[in-house]
């Protein structure tokens, strides 16, 4: 199997690094609500700032974060991190926000999962 990189979608390095553009990400914070699982996709061996703080908060709220192997294909570079509750409910909406905001910070890709049930 061949891997994508993001640059054979026609994202190249400057805009990589440029990020989305969107501000702090509350503008789409609204599409997140009712999530199970959230993803950020960070680019390996960098140091993050803020990542404690999000941990243990996150944790507090009775959420799990962890490191996966778990990504896309053309993501398969980047070290993912997986944000779930414990219980298998959503994920409360004060740690989504303040995980997506980090995401958006540290210009961290990211995506998340919403059961269509709910």
């Amino acid at each position: 199997m061949q891997r994508r990189r993001l640059s054979s979608f026609g994202i190249g390095r400057d805009q990589i690094r440029q990020g989305g553009g969107r501000g702090n990400g509350n503008d789409h914070l609204d599409e997140l609500v009712g999530s199970v699982e959230f993803y950020v996709y960070q680019t390996p061996g960098r140091r993050v700032k803020g990542f404690d703080s999000l941990k243990l908060y996150a944790e507090g709220e009775g959420c799990e974060l962890l490191y996966t192997a778990d990504a896309p294909p053309e993501l398969a570079d980047y070290e993912t991190l997986r944000i779930t509750h414990r219980r298998s409910e959503p994920i409360p909406d004060s740690v989504l926000k303040r995980a997506h905001s980090w995401a958006h910070r540290n210009n961290f890709l990211h995506s998340f999962f919403k059961p269509l049930y709910r």
